[in-house]
């Protein structure tokens, strides 16, 4: 604790050192639009000179290192008005400038894609990547971005299908209550950030309420702690927040399966003076399954508020209801090669694809909860502050769940188990953002701290074997009678509560060494003080431990072409606790993950074309493996190494036009493990995954309005376990979508698998066959 208190007290003394420093002369602005909405992607010149910038996903612009005197700021933009604007600029001071352009925000978003300006799908910064506001170029990671307007042209219902949109990302799982995980370069993350934040989320994850979803890719141990990310990269999904004009839109969308959905996005000023707003987002969700049973009945709730107290203090807060109800969802068969010796892939069980031998008597019900609050202050025109919250957690006491094994003889056991679970995450984070000069450098500086709390609340597991019964013949039915009358008669198996504390102070600086070249230091320490994991069989604790360690990352990037070519590289580390003890008691040190990578990205020809071309070596080092000498205890020399290549294009080349491809190139190996698995390739990482999306809307005559779209996904074999034992096959699914945009309505159809490929997800569960989906939806 004295290490934290020291290091807190130096990084806060940097600060009001920092706050002191005198500044050169500057120019701030920012572009709205008439609704005082942010415009993106507008240049802005100074008349006379080289200098220009970009305005922000903010709409802001900023111009450094300027001399006293009289400006004229010059903005333009395809399809629409030029406009000039004189800014007097004293020494030591920072001029502000403001551009209203006359278009609301949606006729001038029907202006800029009419006109070729934008590139719908290419969102160039963010805000939660670095914790501070960087563009792209200037960020040395590697991330890509899914919007809510990708979502909408492509008509995803399903959270794991906007991940087909990624190079390198496996998110076909899909565990019996709906939460899905990603498998980024090698490694398997829960999609538990939200907002920045941990949100952890039991269950499935609701699409209409999203603004983007961030995959940030490479161990981001620095910044986010070990918690909820893994070495392979940060799922970091945005939701949206109210806006200034009032809309609603409501949708309606029916397919296979007995799909059934309706949404409602509305949003509303709650006032004259537009301080007060109010966003609603709403679902309800239902389906059945390709499979002989299984259905799924979903209720989600999210409202929103932000309220401009006065232009330095801005309040937010939200919150996500939802309840689940409904089946196992992506039910897999575990393979067995003392059942089936002859059976390497699972292209043998094709014959029993659309089985499940459960029933729709196995039913679960999950309620979530999220609650998050922000509040943002401007401290100065070079400070700013936030303060968020975040509580989030799920009851689900009354699971039932359902496996089944192969067993010889061409049988399969059902095993049935109830599972009661109750958790929750609270997570607060304080940031400080800067952006100064120092030493006739630019410096744009984060100093925060967060806390997360994950709290799990008494969870049990009542378990047993209901029947065996033959591979290809007709399973009985599971009825719910038979199901508490077993589980009446039966102890928990497990048991338990638990409660853990993660506490990091961190602090990262980009340095402008150049106008062009900018490098990225930053530093986290980070303490775990688990309280262990109580048994309420045993009623013994387990598994109590503090520890704590430093997490470092820096960053190069050499903008080769101003705003339009960077260079760059990174190192990365993360890391992960461990509760278990050596032969002498002592316990392991965390399990590290060092990531370097190199690559370029791109964004040319007026914002059409952006690319990133990377190669990334992450060494996960300090793994636990079975002591060779005493196989009852465990010692920490074990390495994992995954390397690979990653390719993304993302392009309008003219107006109407888009154009997104993908390609991944990963080699995951245990270096040094146990010996049944050294050498070896990990579970689910394909050597291979490929990803495109091209798609048109015609921009004139009778047709105005009508899209098409097609996508194609390619993954490469991978194997079932780590043993190397089992394979997933490879495929090749392609998808498509037609829609017709009016001013006030859209009808939209999706057409999905159209090749009715049989194909499996990383834990041996079957993917849905040629399926459809089509809707309506009226905008107010």
């Amino acid at each position: 604790m004295k290490q934290l208190q020291l290091l807190a007290l130096c990084i806060f003394s940097f600060f009001r050192m920092a706050v002191a420093q005198n500044t050169a002369p500057a120019i701030r602005g920012n572009v709205v639009t008439s609704d005082n909405q942010p415009v993106p992607g507008i240049s802005i010149r100074i008349e006379g000179s080289s200098f220009g910038t970009i305005s922000d996903d903010k709409g802001e612009f900023l111009f450094k290192k300027l001399k006293p005197g009289t400006y004229q700021l010059l903005l333009s933009a395809v399809g629409i008005g030029n406009q000039q604007q004189s800014v007097q600029v004293t020494a030591g001071g920072t001029a502000t400038a403001k551009f209203i352009i006359q278009e609301t925000a949606t006729e001038l978003e029907n202006v800029l894609v009419n006109a070729g300006r934008r590139n719908k799908y290419a969102i160039k910064s963010s805000d939660y990547v670095a914790r501070m506001p960087l563009k792209n170029l200037e960020n040395p990671q590697v991330y890509t971005t899914i919007s809510a307007e990708l979502i909408k042209d492509q008509v995803i219902v399903d959270y794991r299908d906007a991940f087909r949109n990624v190079a390198g990302v496996n998110s076909l799982e899909q565990v019996s209550n709906g939460r899905t995980s990603a498998f980024i370069r090698g490694f398997r993350t829960g999609n538990y950030m939200r907002n920045g934040l941990v949100a952890s989320q039991l269950t499935a994850t609701e699409v209409a309420n999203l603004e983007k979803i961030e995959i940030i890719k490479g161990p981001s141990g620095t910044l986010f702690g070990s918690s909820s990310i893994s070495y392979g990269g940060v799922v970091n999904r945005v939701t949206k927040k109210p806006f200034e004009t009032a809309s609603t839109e409501i949708a309606f969308t029916g397919g296979s399966f007995g799909l059934n959905r309706i949404t409602v996005d509305m949003n509303t000023p709650l006032n004259k003076q537009k301080t007060t707003l109010f966003r609603l987002n709403a679902a309800r969700h239902s389906a059945g399954s390709f499979q002989e049973n299984g259905f799924q009945t979903n209720y989600f709730i999210a409202p929103s508020f932000q309220y401009k107290v006065n232009d330095k203090l801005t309040l937010s807060a939200d919150m996500e209801l939802y309840n689940n109800y409904g089946t196992n969802t992506g039910i897999g068969f575990t393979p067995s090669a003392a059942a089936y010796p002859g059976m390497k892939s699972y292209e043998g069980l094709n014959n029993i694809y659309k089985r499940t031998f459960s029933s729709d008597d196995l039913t679960s019900t999950l309620k979530g909860y999220t609650f998050f609050a922000k509040a943002d202050y401007k401290i100065s025109s070079q400070w700013s502050a936030s303060l968020v919250y975040t509580y989030a957690g799920v009851n689900a006491k009354d699971q039932l769940q359902f496996t089944p094994t192969l067993l010889r003889g061409d049988s399969v056991s059902r095993t049935v188990q109830r599972y009661a679970h109750s958790y929750y995450n609270n997570n607060a984070q304080l940031n400080f953002n800067g952006d100064l000069n120092i030493a006739h450098m630019r410096h744009r500086i984060l100093i925060g701290g967060d806390m997360v709390q994950s709290v799990t609340n008494p969870t049990y597991i009542k378990r047993f074997v209901y029947d065996t019964v033959a591979i290809n013949g007709v399973a009985p039915y599971i009825t719910r009678d038979k199901i508490d009358q077993r589980l009446a008669q039966l102890s928990p198996t497990s048991a338990f509560k638990s409660n853990t504390y993660n506490f990091g102070i961190y602090a990262s600086d980009l340095v402008n060494l150049t106008e062009n070249l900018m490098v990225m230091l930053a530093v986290r320490y980070d303490k775990v003080d688990a309280k262990g994991t109580t048994s309420f069989i045993t009623n013994a604790t387990t598994g109590a431990y503090t520890k704590s360690t430093f997490s470092p990352k820096a960053g190069l990037i050499y903008q080769v072409v101003k705003d339009k070519v960077s260079v760059f590289g990174n190192y990365l580390n993360g890391f992960n606790y461990s509760t278990s003890t050596d032969k002498n008691g002592k316990l392991f040190n965390p399990e590290r993950a060092n990531q370097w990578e190199g690559g370029v990205k791109t964004e040319l020809l007026d914002g059409k074309l952006a690319a990133t071309i990377s190669y990334y070596n992450i060494k996960v080092s300090d793994k636990l493996r079975t002591n060779p000498d005493d196989v009852n205890f465990q010692i920490q020399d074990g390495t994992q190494l995954s390397k690979g290549l990653e390719v993304e294009v993302n392009s309008s080349p003219i107006p109407g036009l888009n154009i997104i491809a993908g390609y991944a190139y990963n080699k995951s190996e245990y270096t040094k493990s146990n010996a049944n698995i050294q050498g070896k390739t990990p579970a689910r990482a394909p050597g291979s995954i490929a990803n495109g999306w091209i798609s048109y809307q015609l921009q004139q005559g009778v047709l105005k309005g009508l899209r098409l779209g097609a996508g194609v996904n390619y993954q490469s074999n991978s194997w079932y376990d780590d043993v190397n034992t089992f394979t997933i096959p490879e495929f090749l699914v392609f998808n498509s979508v037609v829609s017709y945009d009016f001013p006030q309505w859209r009808l939209y159809f999706r057409l999905d698998n159209i090749s009715n490929e049989k194909y499996w997800g990383p834990w041996g569960n079957a993917q849905a066959p040629r399926n459809f989906a089509a809707g309506v939806a009226f905008k107010f």
